[in-house]
């Protein structure tokens, strides 16, 4: 045993010949604190995505949450004297080598632009080992990533993804489209720009790839076919390099939930629908149809089928649009009575009432079902029988909406399709039942707002035709501006997270903020989804698949962070 040769205590012989209390006055925490050429510790974040850079070329910038592990871990990997980078001046200290044993974050303002992180280092100082705690400060600093940089440029993107309807009610089938937009933001996080259309919605996104991935997602919620064309905007033939932008068109099936569609007699993949007049039940990746004539002695999913986007486009010209959905009727239900008699039986005297899946009771069964009109009651006792798969789900007294086949005045292109393409032994019902309906809920909705507001105009002087037309010219791109500021607001592409428009895209008529449209868009979506509960078990379905996508997506960004 020796004494310390600076304070005399004895300890055991090691080459310094000093104690470890006298070993830990080696100041650690500014070789810890000390960043690369002697300046403060930084890590840059993009101001505009909110990425960190990963590493110091300027090429990986990844998402991270605040006080995470991964934040951890990039946050130790900016300090030199742990990484390795720099150790020279650790070794002129004589210290051989650094230890993180624990770390852990010291809470800081959001706003204050910096990082804090209380370290427990364990360091080898001439074959003696002491530990100190250290608190070490980051400095956050923006730093434009190279995503942001190419979306500031002008002409920056690369593909489009053209997403139509062509019907005339186009917005009721792309109504799915943007409530699965507005819920995931994994698909919107690359759209660059948006731009509203005739029949539906071009998107720019700047890597072909990004462009793929997202018409993926639209595939599942809706069919529709892919054609992807390219064309050369410049070539340099010198270094072999060309600048090629990507289109990728998606034209959606035109037939939405709750259409008639009649499938004419020569139609391939219907199955046992062939020749007869249907009812669209959902709208997925592919549409499922039901006849509107069921026979009381099959149940109800012998009489359905699914037809793929491939099978229609096939045989596009043998399914025709019979009546929309603008054409429906409100019926009150006055009596229902099961097909099935095990049904009956097991319901005794009250029918069965489908109340979700933990009821237990199937969604769909077919009923004998007596309606009347609502605009009949107090009028006249006219009521009428039909047969529906709504069995489930309808009691006495409810409100239903359906197609009144008995009185509606068919276009010319309808009566051919019934004359042409309908089977001999069809039988043609006069009451079509669709889905059932809340009392309170309105018949249809009335899109672009109240026109006979904006039909009133006040009297004055007589206008030229030259000021007429700028007028109409005026009035026209005011309604475009508020299209695309209202599906924006719907598909949630004007937050500070996703994508960046011009604040003027996004001012309606009446002159509300960005704030105040996106709130009242989102209000009419979540009434509507609460009104419709066919709509609300689409959506649910779709959030499933995109919520599985989503976490096999983030696995794979976590083993990037852990490979590097």
């Amino acid at each position: 045993m020796i004494p310390c040769c600076t304070c005399g205590t004895i300890i055991a012989p090691n080459s310094s010949n000093q104690c470890a209390s006298c070993l830990a006055t080696v100041d650690i925490a500014s070789l810890v604190r000390r960043g690369p050429g002697g300046c403060d510790l930084v890590v840059h974040q993009c101001r505009k995505c909110r990425r960190y850079e990963r590493e110091s070329n300027n090429k990986h910038f990844i998402y991270l949450e605040p006080e995470s592990p991964e934040m951890m871990a990039l946050l130790l990997k900016q300090i030199p004297a742990l990484s390795g980078k720099s150790t020279q001046y650790v070794k002129r200290a004589g210290v051989q080598a650094l230890q993180v044993l624990d770390s852990m974050f010291i809470w800081t303002e959001p706003n204050s632009m910096r990082q804090r992180l209380m370290l427990t280092i364990k360091a080898d100082i001439n074959d003696v080992s002491i530990q100190q705690r250290i608190k070490v400060e980051f400095i956050v600093r923006w730093k434009e990533c190279p995503d942001c940089t190419k979306e500031a440029r002008q002409s920056t993107w690369s593909a489009i993804v053209q997403l139509r309807q062509k019907r005339d009610d186009s917005r009721k089938g792309l109504l799915i489209l943007e409530l699965a937009i507005a819920r995931n933001a994994l698909m919107r996080k690359h759209i660059l720009s948006v731009q509203t259309k005739k029949a539906g919605f071009d998107f720019y996104f700047p890597t072909p790839d990004k462009a793929r991935h997202f018409t993926q997602y639209l595939s599942k919620v809706a069919p529709m076919r892919i054609k992807t064309t390219q064309s050369l905007v410049s070539e340099d033939k010198t270094n072999n390099t060309a600048n090629v932008r990507h289109t990728l068109a998606c034209e959606m099936v035109p037939l939405c939930r709750d259409d008639l569609v009649v499938i004419g007699k020569q139609a391939k993949g219907a199955g046992k629908l062939t020749g007869k007049l249907c009812l669209v039940l959902r709208v997925s990746s592919a549409v499922r149809l039901i006849t509107v004539s069921p026979s009381r002695e099959f149940d109800v999913a012998s009489q359905c089928t699914e037809l793929h986007s491939d099978t229609y486009w096939r045989g596009e010209s043998s399914y025709r649009l019979f009546l929309s959905s603008r054409r429906l009727v409100r019926f009150v239900v006055l009596d229902v009575e099961l097909c099935d008699e095990r049904d009956r039986y097991n319901s005794g005297d009250s029918n069965q009432v489908y109340e979700g899946p933990q009821s237990g009771v199937s969604k769909y069964a077919l009923a004998d079902v007596e309606v009347a009109r609502e605009t009949d009651f107090g009028v006249n006792d006219e009521t009428f029988m039909c047969v529906t798969h709504l069995g489930h789900l309808l009691s006495p007294g409810d409100v239903v909406l359906g197609y009144d086949l008995a009185s509606t005045v068919l276009s010319s292109e309808a009566e051919f399709s019934i004359e042409n393409d309908v089977t001999s032994n069809f039988v043609m019902p006069d009451i079509v039942l669709v889905k059932k309906i809340k009392g309170g809920q309105d018949q249809s909705r009335v899109e672009g707002g109240d026109d006979s507001a904006e039909s009133k105009h006040k009297k004055g002087k007589a206008k030229s035709s030259g000021s007429k037309k700028r007028d109409r010219r005026m009035k026209k791109e005011e309604q475009k501006q508020q299209k695309l500021a209202a599906a924006a607001a719907r598909m949630g592409l004007n937050t500070d997270e996703d994508v960046y428009f011009d604040e003027d895209d996004f001012i309606d008529g009446e002159g509300n903020t960005i704030s105040e449209a996106v709130q009242k868009e989102n209000e009419k979506f979540e009434k509507e989804v609460e009104m419709d509960e066919d709509l609300a078990d689409d959506l649910a379905l779709v959030e499933a698949e995109f919520r599985e996508q989503s976490f096999s997506d983030n696995e794979d960004d976590e083993s990037e962070i852990v490979d590097a």
